[in-house]
Order: structure tokens, then sequence, then C-alpha cells
């Protein structure tokens, strides 16, 4: 009788720790699952959070809608879309994205307290540079989140005030504006003739606001660069101060900052451009204002207009 009831005792400790290591493998396991689900929700949400500051960023224009034009950055909140887009593009400011740079506290409003941030634009084009707009320092060891959306954006504010050209299709080479030194008979600047290939010259008015002159840099510059035409000049005057020197293009950007503002001064600037009347050899002529003091090196034409690429945000804590 005690023999079996030894083995009665025995058969019921081991069942017994038995179920004491499959409760507590349960529990280590339930533990695991339950960190593992923490962690996926953890990580859901701050993907979450990295997504929806993307979205905020790229398809709002920010509160108020200029708040890139106020002198402090208090009681606003970022948004980069262009407020006068209506393409239904992602389409970005420059100006609200030089701002942000400039002011890159702002995304504290958007991201939670302990968060850190960049910015990053990657062109499509290679030959353009990336724009870094935020770039806060991050931890090797940190688990960063990524959002990425595809944007258009002007790579800088510069802009044109001034742009002729010299195309291919025989209407687009016809101008309307009638120049003044057609009342000279000694310079008359008559049209060119691209049927017949008859030299002539094509002309346009530009205005540029008083407040603008003396902040702007202004340079010419011709697209391609190295243009076919050999008998292609320039010149730059008003109508109360007509000239008579023409001057040949470079393949470079030409300052003609100085020429700018002195003929500025009487509000209305002409631009001239004398042509082989070959449309064969088309170019266009820009007049490009930037912010004095730009770099020439900044001045270029790959730079102009409406550029593709990707918006990178990467969030971290």
């Amino acid at each position: 009788m005690d023999h079996k009831g030894f083995i009665f005792s025995l058969d019921v400790f081991l069942s017994l720790l038995i179920m004491i290591l499959i409760l507590g493998i349960s529990a280590d396991a339930m533990d695991i699952a339950g960190n593992r689900i923490d962690n996926f929700y953890s990580e859901q949400s701050h993907q979450r959070i990295a997504d929806d500051a993307c979205d905020i960023l790229i398809k709002t224009s920010g509160s108020p809608d200029y708040w890139e034009e106020m002198r402090s950055a208090s009681g606003t909140s970022p948004g980069l879309a262009d407020t006068n887009n209506s393409s239904g593009t992602n389409k970005l400011s420059s100006k609200k994205l030089e701002a942000l740079k400039n002011n890159p506290e702002l995304m504290d409003k958007l991201i939670p307290d302990g968060f850190k941030c960049s910015v990053t634009i990657y062109p499509f084009d290679s030959s353009l540079p990336i724009l870094s707009i935020v770039n806060q320092t991050n931890s090797f060891n940190t688990e960063i989140y990524v959002a990425n959306r595809t944007i258009v954006y002007n790579y800088n504010s510069y802009v044109i005030y001034s742009k002729l050209s010299i195309e291919q299709s025989l209407e687009a080479n016809k101008s309307h504006y009638k120049c003044p030194h057609s009342e000279i008979n000694h310079y008359a600047h008559d049209l060119p003739d691209f049927n017949d290939k008859i030299p002539g010259w094509v002309c346009d008015v530009f205005k540029i606001g008083q407040d603008t002159l003396n902040s702007t840099d202004f340079y010419l510059m011709t697209d391609p660069p190295h243009i076919l035409d050999q008998g292609a000049l320039w010149m730059i005057d008003s109508p109360n101060n007509l000239s008579a020197t023409s001057e040949r293009f470079e393949a470079c950007p030409m300052d003609v900052t100085r020429r700018v503002r002195d003929l500025g001064k009487d509000g209305v600037l002409i631009l001239h451009i004398h042509t082989s009347a070959d449309r064969n050899m088309p170019f266009k002529v820009y007049i490009l204002g930037v912010p004095s003091g730009t770099p020439v090196s900044d001045v270029k034409i790959n730079y102009l207009g409406l550029k593709s690429g990707y918006f990178v945000l990467k969030i971290w804590n």
C-alpha cells in the first residue's frame, strides 16, 4: 500500500512539474508574443506618424497659407504645397521649402516630442543637386521610419523676367510688339522673314518692380548655351534710352545687373534679339533674376522650371 502510494505521489509530482513547465513556457511565449505585438503596433504607429506628417507637408500649404512670408515662425504650422497650384499634382513652393530650411524647428509641430527627422528631395535628374531641407543627426542604432512621395518642385525661387524664343515653328516666331527702333531709319529693327531667311529683330518688353531692382542680380542666358546661329545678337535698352550697340551671346551666364538696374529706373525695359532667320537653328533667351549675392555657379539653365523628384521624410526617436 505504501509502495503504491509512493508511486501515486511520484506520478502527481511529475504531472505537476510538467504542468508548471508548460505554464512557464506558455507564459514566456505569451510575453514574447505580447512584446512582438507591442513592437508591431509601435512600429505601425510610428510609420503612420511619418506618413501623416509627410502628407501634411506636401498636400497642404501650411497655416496660415502664406506662413513663409511672416517675419516670425511663431504661431505657424508648416506646409509646402504651392498655394496657387491647381494641377492636382504634389507641387511644392520653393519659398516654403526655403522657409522650412531656415526654420527646421517647425517640424516639431508635426512629429511627437522626443522625435527627430530629416527632409530631403532627391531629383530624378541626376545633374541636379540633392536638396537637404531638414537634417537632424540620428543614431545608427535607432529604428528609422521613412515616408516617400513623388513631387514636382522648383529648384529655386529664381524669376524669369523675360524670355524670347526662336523656334522651328514659323507661327511661334511672330512678334506683336512694335519696337521703338522701327521709328529710327538708321537703326530700324525690322522683323525677320523666316520663309526667305532674311535676318531681323525679335523684340519684347518686360518690367521689374522698383523694390526688387536693388535686391536682385540679373543674368542673360541662352538655351542651348552654345547657339548655332552665328548672326545672333542682343541688346537691352528702354523706350527713353534706346541703344545702338548690340553684343554677341556667350556660352556662360552674362551678368547684366548694372545695365538692368540703370535702365529699370524708367520702369520698362526692352530685350532685342537679332536672328539669322534660320528656323533650323532654334534657341531661347532668358533674363533671369536671382537673389543678390547668388554664386554664378548656381545660375544654370537646367535649374529653371519645374523638376520632378522624391520627397523623403525620415523620423526616429
